[in-house]
């Protein structure tokens, strides 16, 4: 059995704009003085996605917290340090 194609047409108006409610909207607004901006990727870099325990996890937020440093600076420091010390 086969099934019929279905037709979206007269599902969009591309003829009409939306309405000014007056609210800006996302990346409209300027970027504030001292705003910090999204971090941008380094030559060669690569993204993983870590799960921790909730202990764990505190405890690496209030470390990041005391010493004023963010997660991935403590973490690639800590990693770098323990791959020389296997030699790996």
């Amino acid at each position: 059995m086969v099934k019929k194609p279905v037709a979206l047409d007269g599902l969009l108006n591309t003829q009409s704009r939306p309405t000014d409610t007056g609210i800006p909207q996302r990346g409209a607004a300027p970027l504030n003085i001292g705003q910090k901006l999204a971090p941008r990727k380094r030559e060669g870099e690569k993204r993983l996605t870590l799960a921790l325990d909730g202990d764990t996890y505190r405890r690496l937020r209030m470390h990041a917290a005391e010493t004023d440093r963010t997660h991935q600076d403590i973490l690639e420091a800590v990693l770098a340090e323990y791959l020389n010390r296997v030699n790996a």
